[in-house]
């Protein structure tokens, strides 16, 4: 970061705590159900505000799919199974909370070097600018030229950078001329705009091209790539945001507190849940849904949603995944001089790539995913399989199968369908009367931790307001 970025953020601290500090019309109670990264968030810009906030979270622990593991590893080693990263530039609100609690970034470069399955041969990164390779591979001489001078995650702006530079707001992808790209995958667009069989092969996905083209328009004008390399993560672990949050909430966040049930009308909100065992109900001005949809869902309200709001709750989809941990006895990819960040193609081992590297130890960490129900030995076995070097020493592996887990089971969204985007978007994020939402799938983007900050302070000012 330069001085003009450091100016930036903190202009923005500066902006924000003024406003912050504003007297507020009256003072209002809410109530915030879960107490991931965008209840708490929530829960503490109401709080600073000077409103009366009460954060219900379902499970033993705040910071919800905010996680880092410290047991059983050694010497101090830690992993974050749960969000990963966060980028510079493009996660403004992030940065600005980083700034406020003093918290550390790390440059996490687990996208340098990327070693990728192509044609089931790995393929380390600097081949893939290679114009002999590019060419035996099938790609056109347009193609080539450009994978040449560009990162390989990029090339579908050679075909779809005309309709990126159109969007100018980040929260409206409906120009016309744009809107019909939802009812066509990326795939049938690349295709109809010339792309080659290779082009095909490796990048055309069966998403709808207008989700794909708007998500790269939202890290254009935010100054990030495609596919950004400047990315970092929290010194000591990305659960250090969550606790600084719930720190500052103190008693105002109950845990161990599920919600059953929702009421709500036009002066405020009821819930049921369970504390200690003991069902209770409490009242409030305003509630804040901050749990995904999946989760949501499965809660009886009345008055029943409206269907607008009922088809996003319902059909909101997202993914799920297991997270590998590798703890080893040496940094052994150091000593093999190979790259350890490999994107591997099988769904028991889908990446990997290390993490924890400031930690004074001989020892390292070597964090994976893989599809929802993988074991430890299953990853450890296609690790061995897949990776060339010869000095692996792994002592112990850990699987967290994030499915299984009842209250935060889901990561981000994913892509809607096709021609759905208009039912799912701006509705996710509208609020219903005095309920409103909170989270990973509620902001334009899919970035999990600044999606969640972004509409948890949407909600929060729009709730000071009001």
């Amino acid at each position: 970061m330069n001085r003009r970025d450091v100016l930036k953020i903190g202009g923005a601290m500066v902006a924000h705590t003024a406003a912050a500090q504003q007297v507020p019309p009256s003072k209002k109670s809410v109530i915030v159900v879960g107490a991931g990264i965008a209840g708490l968030s929530c829960g503490y810009e109401l709080m600073r505000r000077g409103h009366h906030v009460t954060v219900l979270e379902a499970s033993g622990r705040p910071g919800g799919h905010v996680h880092t593991l410290h047991d059983p590893f050694a010497d101090g080693l830690y992993a974050d199974i749960g969000a990963e990263h966060f980028y510079y530039p493009g996660y403004t609100e992030y940065w600005r909370y980083l700034k406020e609690f003093g918290l550390t970034a790390e440059p996490y470069p687990h996208r340098n070097n990327i070693v990728r399955y192509l044609r089931g041969k790995p393929t380390p990164e600097d081949e893939l600018h290679s114009k002999t390779v590019l060419t035996q591979l099938g790609f056109n001489q347009r193609e080539t030229d450009f994978l040449v001078q560009r990162p390989w995650a990029e090339l579908p702006l050679l075909y779809v950078q005309k309709y990126v530079d159109r969007i100018q707001d980040e929260r409206n992808p409906f120009l016309p001329g744009l809107t019909q790209l939802d009812q066509i995958t990326m795939r049938d667009l690349l295709k109809r705009d010339g792309a080659s069989a290779a082009a095909l092969e490796f990048f055309g996905s069966s998403t709808p091209a207008l989700q794909m083209i708007w998500a790269a328009a939202i890290k254009k004008l935010r100054g990030t790539d495609l596919e950004s390399k400047k990315v970092f993560r929290l010194k000591g672990g990305n659960q250090l945001m969550t606790d600084a949050f719930a720190e500052r909430l103190g008693q105002r966040v109950h845990l161990g507190c599920p919600v059953s049930a929702i009421e709500h009308g036009p002066s405020g909100a009821t819930v049921t849940y369970k504390e200690f065992g003991q069902q209770k109900k409490k009242s409030a001005d305003y509630l804040v849904s901050c749990i995904s949809l999946v989760m949501l869902r499965q809660i009886p309200v009345t008055p029943a949603w409206p269907e607008a709001k009922a088809f996003v709750i319902r059909e909101m989809p997202y993914y799920t995944r297991t997270r590998i941990v590798f703890q080893s006895r040496t940094r052994f990819w150091k000593t093999d001089k190979i790259s350890p960040n490999w994107y591997p193609p099988s769904p028991l081992l889908s990446e990997f790539w290390p993490m924890a590297e400031e930690v004074n130890t001989p020892r390292g960490i070597i964090i994976a995913g893989a599809q929802a129900g993988t074991t430890a030995s299953l990853s450890l076995a296609e690790f061995m399989k897949v990776y060339p070097g010869r000095s692996v020493d792994i002592e112990q592996t850990i699987a967290y199968d994030w499915s299984k887990n009842p209250w935060a089971g889901m990561c981000e969204r994913v892509p809607y369908g096709l021609g759905e985007l208009a039912r799912f978007w701006p509705e996710a994020g509208r609020p219903c009367g005095r309920i409103y939402f909170a989270g990973a799938y509620a902001a334009q983007m899919s970035w999990g931790q600044e999606a969640a900050l972004e509409s948890a302070n949407r909600a929060a000012l729009d709730i000071h307001g009001a």
